[in-house]
């Protein structure tokens, strides 16, 4: 039995599969104007990715300089949300400042495993992170990246999740070269 496929059941098939984004998905988000109303409407998979975009935003040393703790802010992502349901109205990235200006971090602080200097990894050492770190460093990177930038900052998360598995196959065919650049030319 043959099946012919018209053009109509091809749009309403690609129609509906466009309507099905995950929530939070749908548009580009600006998370550094983000109530944390609107944070709290995303679903539990992207808030962990705004937060490390707008951690990478407010970052105050200069990008060679900086240190995402995946440990720490994992850690926090529970924190704001508990926090925003108490202050819906108040700015997501107003939260995020009160806790990383809270921390002080000392200037000599030792690295340990769970936090990476996205700015001086090289497309190596990015690929033997751990699958779950990936994302979480190229969030920050991308939102660190678009720190003092003219425009309104956006994130578009469906686009940064895919560039994830973009850049480790890059980085696999140039290991020495610098990550921070790779992710430069997409932001």
């Amino acid at each position: 039995m043959k099946v012919k496929v018209t053009m109509a059941v091809l749009s309403a098939v690609v129609l509906l599969s466009a309507t099905m984004t995950t929530p939070g998905f749908a548009e580009p988000q600006n998370p550094e104007k983000m109530t944390c109303e609107e944070f709290l409407a995303l679903d539990d998979v992207t808030k962990p990715k705004i937060v490390y975009w707008v951690e990478g935003f407010n970052n105050k040393e200069e990008p060679v300089d900086s240190v995402v703790d995946v440990d720490e802010t994992d850690k926090l992502v529970p924190v704001l949300i508990a926090e925003c349901k108490e202050t819906p109205k108040q700015t997501l990235s107003e939260k995020l400042k009160k806790h990383l200006s809270a921390a002080n971090k000392p200037a000599a602080i030792k690295i340990s495993k769970s936090m990476q200097k996205p700015a001086k990894m090289t497309c190596e050492e990015f690929v033997a992170l751990d699958d779950v770190v990936k994302p979480k460093v190229v969030f920050w990177a991308e939102g660190s990246n678009k720190k003092g930038k003219p425009m309104d900052p956006v994130i578009d998360v469906f686009e940064t999740d895919k560039l994830v598995p973009v850049l480790v196959t890059e980085c696999k065919e140039t290991p020495k070269l610098s990550l921070w650049e790779k992710i430069k030319k997409y932001f």
